[in-house]
């Protein structure tokens, strides 16, 4: 009889505990605890990564850190009642992947430390680079310039016209286009007129341009793609052909060296417990 007592008041017990269970949501920003705006340290995930970091009255405060598998750092956030700073990524080794800053820019880079690209909020620049650090393609609000390894324009364009005079046509016997500049190969056509292929110096293709498809191809000079897309998308890519970053309209992800996505600007927030 007591034993079956004693079985009766556990099972009581069990769904009065499972009441008194408190409810953590993370909801427009904001961190709830049973519905109220949460003050603590909690760990959570982002995606299928482990996350840290403090809150205060619901919002963020300090350094939110998002860690790899290995318990290395990938990414750090920086709040200051609730106002986003800025943001670093991390490669595994440690090396720097990518800053943003919400008043100044961002920053890309591979993981030898090379700069990828750049864009500065406050001029509206845009910046792609070459492997030897020279500027492969520069955007500003009016204008648009593409160089050569050697820092040598190939075309540019400001508020949608030409404004390169130097170059010349040459049309072979193959109904294709040569086009010169001091009497150098810059770029090539297609007889139908409808690609357009700028050259590195030495010859390798660096950048093709459809006028059908609206589709852009950047090359590394082993032939490689570095940067494919068009108006609404773009993928770029590690030197071993892995995708390193992509953006299809407002979404973005970020990848390892391996393929694999670490971050981007729609992963789910789960898990979250309060741990301080």
């Amino acid at each position: 009889m007591k034993k079956i007592l004693l079985i009766l008041s556990l099972l009581f017990l069990i769904p009065l505990s499972a009441c008194g269970k408190v409810k953590y949501e993370f909801k427009d920003g904001i961190m709830y605890e049973d519905g109220k705006e949460a003050t603590g340290t909690f760990e959570f995930k982002i995606g299928k990564y482990r996350t840290k970091g403090k809150f205060v009255d619901g919002l963020p405060d300090g350094v939110i850190e998002e860690y790899y598998e290995n318990g290395s750092i990938m990414m750090k956030k920086f709040f200051s009642n609730g106002k986003h700073l800025k943001d670093e990524t991390y490669y595994k080794n440690g090396q720097l992947m990518s800053n943003f800053s919400s008043d100044k820019g961002s920053s890309f880079f591979y993981d030898d430390g090379q700069l990828v690209m750049s864009f500065n909020f406050q001029t509206g620049k845009s910046s792609s680079y070459h492997e030897n650090g020279n500027p492969l393609f520069v955007m500003t609000r009016v204008k648009s310039t593409l160089y050569n390894e050697n820092n040598e324009v190939l075309f540019e364009i400001v508020n949608g016209q030409s404004i390169d005079t130097k170059k010349t046509f040459k049309e072979l016997e193959d109904g294709t286009f040569e086009i010169l500049k001091d009497d150098k190969i810059i770029a090539k056509v297609d007889a139908k007129g409808e690609t357009l292929t700028y050259l590195y110096s030495t010859g390798e293709k660096l950048m093709t341009s459809s006028s059908v498809s609206g589709d852009t191809e950047i090359f590394f000079k082993n032939g490689d793609t570095f940067f494919k897309g068009d108006s609404e998308s773009g993928k770029w890519f590690y030197k071993n052909g892995k995708i390193f970053y992509e953006f299809y309209k407002s979404k973005w992800r970020f990848f390892d060296t391996e393929g694999n996505q670490i971050i981007s600007n729609f992963d789910e927030i789960t898990d979250i417990k309060k741990i301080d």
